[in-house]
């Protein structure tokens, strides 16, 4: 038998979590020896900027070979089965039926066309569809430009009978939180289900005094307190909330800072307008690398999210990284499992709309807690190295034997 094969279909190179949730995944396999084919589904209004060519050059550098697809939109079945048939030839070429291959699919879509990869060979393929959210409630929440062109009944409708198929026909099941594993299990009655949260890698995310020190001292925020956001803008992430929490803790907390981490700072800045003086905030596009050095400046990381499904069953990666990087957080109720981690080690504050504001007791609570034994505590939870191990027994378990 030659070297176990693995395929994996990725959500596009550009996606925000490649780099922490699929690239570790890549490199491993590279180094434990797989043979590994990459497909990168990229979205269909792809702009090929700077940024993305020296991505798919670190690819090539380090020997992952890449088939790269400009989907089709994500509309109908039809559209996928196109996009299935289209990555056929590179499949079939890479793989050659000598031996099973375990196919990771990243999200519904992708979980549907590994199942269209696997229809003309159902004994030698293993489907893999590690699903990271209510992505028919994520559609109607989050996509609003393409939810007023095609109806958002349709397109939850669409999307939900996506995830019947993909939830009763894969071979395993991946999901990022408890709680959307239950969600999965009241609705299609299946368990072939592994909860694999959103990892981190714990060599770059922890807490360094010394790295605190350095970043405060590049922002220029040695005598404030400050308070992080790092994530996203759509609208089920509540940023503008963010902003108002600010203001109102502003007024009471007088050397308070307030700083941005995004891909999107135009957006950012176009919520805050004149709401927050200049000298109490920055917005910063920080680089995945840079990211744990400035949660280390900050004193303390928000998450507030709608109370709807999407985010019932998310396991958002940036809580992880937090944590992680011993950051106490104030959060909102009824994201994932979020409540119960935080919970497990006293390190942070739950608001809801009748609780209102932490006190300022609250607050002070979490300035004093030790963040060097937070980030041990979650580093244990969290670690990327746990859960790799984990995806690569199941690899084994499926790619591991020949065919005759």
């Amino acid at each position: 038998m030659g070297r176990l094969k693995l395929c994996y279909l990725s959500t596009g190179i550009m996606d925000t979590a490649f780099d922490s949730q699929v690239l570790p995944v890549l490199v491993t396999a590279a180094k434990e020896g797989f043979s590994l084919f990459h497909i990168s589904f990229d979205p269909f209004k792809r702009n090929v900027t700077e940024r993305y060519l020296e991505k798919k050059k670190q690819l090539n550098l380090i020997g992952i070979e890449t088939f790269y697809i400009r989907q089709l939109p994500p509309i109908s079945k039809g559209s996928l089965m196109l996009d299935g048939k289209r990555v056929l030839s590179p499949f079939y070429h890479w793989w050659g039926k000598k031996q099973k291959v375990a196919i990771h699919c990243r999200g519904h879509l992708n979980s549907f066309r590994g199942l269209l990869l696997k229809e003309k060979n159902p004994g030698w393929i293993y489907v893999i569809a590690d699903l990271r959210g209510a992505v028919g409630d994520e559609v109607l929440h989050g996509r609003k430009g393409i939810v007023r062109s095609f109806g958002s009944r349709y397109l939850w409708n669409f999307y939900r009978r996506v995830e019947d198929q993909v939830v009763r026909k894969a071979d395993k099941i991946l999901c990022v939180s408890y709680a959307f594993k239950k969600f999965l299990q009241i609705n299609y009655g299946v368990d072939n289900i592994s909860v694999i949260p959103t990892f981190v890698d714990t060599s770059r995310f922890n807490f360094s005094k010394s790295v605190r020190d350095f970043y405060r001292k590049q922002l220029g925020l040695t005598n404030r307190t400050v308070l992080v956001y790092s994530g996203g803008v759509a609208s089920w992430q509540r940023v503008d909330d963010v902003i108002q929490l600010f203001i109102a803790m502003r007024q009471r907390i007088k050397n308070l800072f307030m700083l941005f981490l995004t891909h999107q700072p135009s957006v950012i800045h176009q919520m805050i307008k004149d709401k927050i003086d200049s000298q109490d905030i920055q917005v910063i596009q920080a680089s995945y690398s840079e990211v744990p050095g400035y949660l280390c400046a900050a004193d303390v990381g928000v998450l507030l999210r709608e109370d709807i499904l999407t985010n019932h069953v998310a396991a958002p990666i940036k809580f992880s990284e937090y944590m992680c990087c011993g950051l106490p957080c104030i959060i909102s109720k009824n994201i994932g499992d979020t409540e119960q981690v935080l919970r497990s080690v006293h390190a942070g504050i739950i608001i809801d709309s009748e609780k209102g504001l932490p006190t300022l007791d609250e607050f002070q609570n979490l300035l004093s807690l030790n963040r060097e034994e937070i980030s041990m505590v979650m580093g244990k939870k969290f670690s990327s190295q746990i859960f790799l191990s984990e995806l690569f027994k199941l690899y084994r378990t499926f790619a591991g034997s020949e065919i005759y």
